[in-house]
């Protein structure tokens, strides 16, 4: 009888966990993903990128730019 209750207490904060899930602004989500993981904000409370995803982007744009120079120059 008392693994019956304690199974019953799990599945209920499990179904409460799931709901508060359910809660969360998408851009909150995308806040958490491009924030800076060791320090989320500055000083006047703005938000940090991710000096990763700064350096993937700039990649990704000289790459682009790269290419896009050589297909439509002609040497």
């Amino acid at each position: 009888m008392k693994d019956k209750e304690q199974i019953a207490i799990r599945i209920t904060r499990l179904r409460e966990l799931h709901a508060m899930d359910r809660r969360q602004q998408i851009g909150e989500v995308l806040r958490c993903l491009i924030e800076d993981p060791l320090k989320p904000k500055t000083k006047k409370g703005n938000l940090r990128v991710n000096s990763i995803l700064v350096l993937l982007a700039i990649m990704a744009l000289l790459a682009g730019g790269t290419f896009l120079f050589f297909s439509f120059v002609q040497l």
